[in-house]
């Protein structure tokens, strides 16, 4: 389990999250809100994944997933991030 509690400010495009049963690799694409055009709503972010491993195929390559579920992936031990690729 993770010593320090990831945030979402922990999470960037080309960040790589490893699942630890399967050894599949996610990678963050993008992050969007998906109520960017309605008005007093607060933000919901969801984050376009693409993944590669042994468990993945065509019809789960490409998944968003809620960033609030993908944090509490990484918080629970389920997932670990490995990285921000980009820099």
């Amino acid at each position: 389990m993770p010593l320090n509690k990831l945030q979402s400010t922990d999470l960037k495009v080309g960040s790589l999250v490893r699942d630890i049963q399967t050894g599949d690799l996610g990678l963050l694409v993008e992050r969007i809100n998906i109520f960017q055009d309605i008005d007093e709503h607060e933000p919901v972010w969801v984050w376009e994944m693409t993944w590669a491993g042994p468990a993945t195929d065509s019809f789960n390559r490409n998944t968003p997933f809620i960033e609030q579920a993908i944090l509490g992936l990484l918080n629970g031990g389920v997932w670990e991030l490995s990285g921000d690729e980009t820099t």
